[in-house]
């Protein structure tokens, strides 16, 4: 069943590849960012400052995050995108049984149920994340991996993974507070370092002088691509502000919504920890980590695609929606059914032009809260049957 499972989403992986080849769609847009920037790197070229393939094409990463794409400037741009949409295709295979088997904690038909129901929930994301080349489900599966290597109290190397994460996106500085109260010191110590470490690293090359300069223009680019986040529509400062201030909202709610969403996480993290006894508290939770991940689209300025993210604590709700007790799973359930139509089928084609902009712009943000509840929900059936077999 799962060869093939992997089969037919390998087909139509490359089915809608060539689909995108015959409409003249398949730009890899953000691919071509990386490319070009990689290949402007290398030879002395501008990297910040200038559209790469289309005008949007900015390169707005760190002069490290380049590197791993040099390789593949070696390349023809239209060999090396056809290799990175492989590697795009077995990730995405990959990870889909990773997640799913992690969370059933089995690999029998349980986690091919969660398998499925996931990657169809997750569809439009991981079709616009194949039609853009982009690189956020690599960097999910690094965050999965930081959170294996923890669990099993290999600190250096998370904190490593954890560095190249950081490295591509800053927003995941999110976690680091949370690292620091579980008291893996030395995964964020390293995490610190390597990060230095990598901002540094492209001066072998490129000259001490050259390297500065380009990280006051990254600097200066993240600046000029940022928008206020009370208007950003996704997040959670700008639903409040367009749902009930009539959008003229100040920077003073995104002070007090950050100063709520920490009060709750905080309120919570105790909670888990006296739960669970003084032992526990040194111990990543899965929920507790990967809400922090799946929360960032809702809290930064980002692209539609990054709320892809929300995919492990998507998988927990799915398990629990076919296995929890009654009550728990209707609620789970019905969360995962609101969310479903603005998350998984804002496609122009399915829901018309009008709607699917009005799910780009709230909808998907309102969504993502609602599996993230339906996450959290799950996390409490959960420690609620682990707790009665304990006492059983």
């Amino acid at each position: 069943m799962k060869l093939r499972f992997n089969i037919a989403v390998a087909l139509l992986c490359f089915a809608y590849l060539a689909l995108e080849w015959n409409n003249g769609r398949a730009q890899m847009a953000d691919f071509r960012v990386y490319y070009d920037a990689a290949h402007a790197l290398t030879h002395g070229d501008t990297l910040y400052g200038k559209a790469f393939g289309v005008s949007s094409g900015f390169y707005k990463y760190s002069p490290f995050a380049c590197l791993p794409f040099v390789p593949l400037t070696l390349l023809p741009y239209a060999a090396a995108s056809i290799v990175y949409y492989i590697l795009l295709t077995a990730a995405l295979i990959f990870f889909l049984w990773r997640v799913s088997e992690l969370v059933c904690n089995t690999k029998d038909n349980p986690a091919f149920a969660v398998t499925l129901v996931t990657g169809v929930f997750l569809i439009d994301h991981l079709e616009r994340e194949l039609h853009l080349g982009n690189i956020n489900l690599f960097l999910l599966m690094l965050l999965f991996e930081v959170y294996r290597l923890l669990r099993s109290g290999k600190e250096w190397p998370a904190g490593l993974l954890y560095c190249l994460v950081l490295l591509f996106k800053p927003h995941f500085l999110l976690l680091l507070p949370y690292l620091l109260w579980k008291r893996k010191l030395r995964a964020a110590t390293g995490a610190v370092l390597c990060v230095i470490g990598g901002l540094i690293l492209p001066a072998v090359g490129l000259g001490w002088d050259e390297n500065m300069r380009l990280l006051r223009l990254w600097m200066q680019t993240i600046g000029d691509h940022n928008v206020a986040l009370q208007q950003s529509p996704n997040t959670l400062y700008g639903l409040i502000n367009h749902g009930f201030m009539g959008g003229v909202a100040g920077p003073g709610l995104i002070i007090g919504v950050l100063a709520v969403v920490a009060g709750l996480i905080g309120v919570g993290l105790v909670m888990n920890d006296r739960r669970k006894g003084q032992w526990w508290t040194d111990t990543i939770r899965f929920e507790e980590y990967f809400l922090l991940i799946g929360l960032v689209p809702n809290l930064v300025h980002t692209d539609t695609e990054h709320f892809m993210w929300v995919w492990p604590m998507l998988a927990l709700a799915v398990y629990a929606a076919l296995n929890a007790q009654a009550h728990y799973r209707i609620a789970i359930i019905c969360l995962l059914a609101l969310a479903f139509i603005p998350f998984a089928v804002n496609s122009p084609d399915i829901v018309g032009q009008r709607l699917q902009l009005l799910f780009d712009e709230g909808g998907l943000g309102v969504a993502n809260v609602m599996i993230l509840l339906a996450g959290l929900l799950a996390s409490k059936y959960w420690l609620k049957v682990e707790k009665l077999n304990v006492e059983g």
